[in-house]
């Protein structure tokens, strides 16, 4: 019982560590990359992996909270991320129930996924408040936050295994 709660801990300290480093990586941008709009969402490709792998204890009142910061600190629309990782956590739980995912494949499959429906509910919710964003700058960003993802995934890997 001590040992899960100290592994639990871990990984609250590493799911923090990585939102901080995640809001340095959204702040600064990629070598090669020259326009700031084809960023990847860290966040997005955070909360998959973290959702996914079944770490750090996410339900619906911390991913709110945590969409309403990020929003806050990245200068969305207030509610932008907390609608998104509200149904990537609603569509992960929906589909674990339905399906049994077991391999990296699958995995895989679930987190493209999540990122094509939380890319739509971007393009969705910036349509509505005239913020125009391409299908094409869409495309690429979830590209790229696919393998914000995978590295995410691997980081979770590596230190929750010790």
């Amino acid at each position: 019982m001590i040992k899960k709660y100290n592994n639990q801990e871990k990984e609250n300290y590493l799911f923090f560590i990585l939102i901080f480093i995640s809001l340095f990586l959204s702040n600064i941008g990629i070598y090669g990359i020259t326009d700031p709009r084809n960023m990847p969402n860290y966040f997005i490709g955070l909360v998959i992996a973290f959702i996914i792998s079944n770490k750090a204890n996410l339900n619906l009142y911390k991913l709110v909270i945590l969409g309403l910061i990020v929003d806050l600190f990245t200068g969305q629309l207030m509610g932008q991320h907390a609608l998104i990782f509200i149904t990537i956590f609603l569509l992960s739980f929906l589909v674990n129930k339905l399906l049994i995912i077991k391999t990296e494949i699958q995995q895989s499959t679930l987190s493209i996924f999540l990122i094509v429906n939380s890319f739509f509910i971007l393009w969705v919710t910036s349509q509505s408040h005239d913020i125009f964003r391409s299908p094409s700058l869409l495309l690429v960003q979830g590209i790229l936050t696919f393998f914000a993802y995978l590295i995410t995934k691997l980081i979770i890997i590596k230190f929750s295994s010790k």
